[in-house]
């Protein structure tokens, strides 16, 4: 799972006391909403995580490029029972991709959380993962991202 060569990519990022990280996804040819895009933001200015407790704990991923607009990417995560999102491999979950405005829910998907923490008032402050969404499950519909992210 996950291993397209497009995402091959280190977990690993520096000590820094600045903002760092990186959110790289792509997609097969007939994958919904994104139909065989990708993209990359390495600023953390262009890219977020953040957890919404009162939406079932989901977790939100949200990346643009720069100037704004349409030209946007989110990615939500949440777990079937409502419980909080913690480390581990997930399956069988409902992730919504949202592109340009167009979104999917595939309740089959599945995710991984290889590292979290949060800051003193609950904020998620590191966030690692990757993500595999499928449109229908039908062939050629694989929407994959990973994530590292650290403010």
């Amino acid at each position: 799972m996950l291993a397209a060569a497009a995402l091959v990519v280190a977990t690993a990022t520096p000590a820094s006391a600045d903002p760092t990280g990186y959110f790289i996804w792509d997609s097969d040819p007939d994958a919904w909403p994104t139909a065989g895009h990708s993209g990359t933001w390495y600023q953390p200015d262009l890219f977020s995580v953040h957890e919404f407790p009162e939406k079932r704990n989901q977790i939100r991923i949200y990346g643009e490029t720069p100037g704004g607009g349409q030209d946007y990417l989110s990615i939500e995560l949440w777990r079937n029972d409502g419980q909080r999102i913690g480390e581990g491999h997930y399956t069988d979950q409902p992730v919504r991709v949202v592109y340009w405005s167009y979104g999917w829910v595939d309740e089959g998907a599945d995710f991984d959380v290889e590292h979290i923490a949060y800051d003193a008032d609950g904020r998620i402050r590191e966030f690692d993962g990757a993500v595999e969404h499928h449109y229908r499950d039908q062939p050629d519909t694989t929407f994959r991202a990973k994530i590292s992210y650290r403010r």
